[in-house]
């Protein structure tokens, strides 16, 4: 018989691991938000190029013609969004939401639970890694 996770049980169900049991909505948003320093160089391109349009780029290659700097912002372009990299495609071809999910369980299942930070009393996400209050229920542990 299959156990529900989270409803008094402590035993995993087969062929599920305990991080991706564990990754909800409001902990992948946390991970994303507030571990960034953990994250790897293409990671973090390829997030940053979820916000770029094709609009966006063709203006910014236009002024750079004008101001001939075609050389310096080519390179600025490619640095911050990793076009030509192999890794950054990769996770960008995913999908948004697959990339997302993808580059939050990573971090889960390489740092673990060094940085999610949770309330000693009611086990809630707190808002940071460093926070030393709740801001669920108000526990304060400074």
């Amino acid at each position: 018989m299959l156990k529900i996770p989270g409803f008094g049980n402590t035993q995993p169900l087969a062929g599920i691991t305990a991080t991706s049991r564990l990754m909800t909505d409001e902990l992948k948003k946390y991970l994303l938000e507030q571990c960034r320093q953990w994250m790897l160089p293409e990671e973090i391109r390829a997030l940053s190029r979820g916000g770029l349009t094709e609009h966006g780029e063709k203006t910014t290659r236009e002024i750079a013609e004008k101001e001939k700097k075609e050389t310096l912002t080519d390179f600025k372009i490619e640095r911050m969004y990793g076009f030509n990299d192999p890794k950054t495609n990769e996770l960008v071809n995913l999908g948004h939401e697959k990339m997302l999910s993808t580059i939050a369980q990573r971090l889960l299942e390489r740092q673990g639970d060094s940085i999610v930070n949770k309330c000693t009393k009611c086990n809630k996400l707190t808002r940071t890694p460093n926070a030393k209050q709740c801001r669920h229920c108000g526990h304060d542990w400074h």
